[in-house]
């Protein structure tokens, strides 16, 4: 039976949801013990970045939801300057994205249908692209692809990649 959801724009209100995924997302693979946010936080102050002070001009998100009413996953963006970036950061006037689906909707089309809908709303706000982080070995590497992203740097762990969004206008 195919999985239903919609994917909503988020709201102030979804930080909770916004919180549950980024704990998701910094616990991506499942042969590593899982953190909960707090240990995240007090492990590396970065962390606390990708959420502090949410929904300050820059910051925006969208939201999957199952036809139970249930969040399954949410993507997010926001921009860091060159004093505090992000793991992802490019340049201050491009958004960081950050993405995570709950363990059980993995696989599904929702990573991929949350994706399309921040890449379009960054487009809306005039964003020409969007850049990310993801660790050497995470499988999401694969959907970033998919989405346009590419390899512009190869850290320690973890890549750096950017997309173009396709900002309507631009030439």
């Amino acid at each position: 039976m195919p999985l239903r959801f919609r994917v909503r724009e988020g709201e102030l209100a979804d930080l909770g949801v916004i919180e549950e995924m980024l704990e998701a997302a910094l616990n991506w693979d499942p042969s590593a013990p899982r953190r909960s946010l707090a240990e995240l936080y007090a492990v590396d102050a970065t962390v606390r970045r990708y959420l502090a002070e949410w929904g300050r001009a820059g910051d925006a998100s969208v939201i999957a939801v199952a036809s139970s009413g249930y969040c399954i996953g949410a993507a997010w963006f926001r921009l860091f300057s060159a004093e505090q970036p992000g793991y992802g950061f490019v340049d201050a006037s491009t958004p960081e994205l950050s993405i995570a689906v709950a363990r059980p909707y993995r696989g599904r089309g929702v990573g991929s249908a949350l994706l399309a809908a921040l890449l379009a709303a960054a487009a809306e706000r005039g964003h020409p692209r969007l850049s990310l982080s993801v660790a050497i070995g995470n499988p999401a590497q694969q959907l970033y692809r998919r989405h346009g992203f590419v390899d512009v740097a190869t850290r320690k762990a973890d890549l750096l990649m950017v997309a173009p969004t396709a900002v309507v206008g631009a030439r």
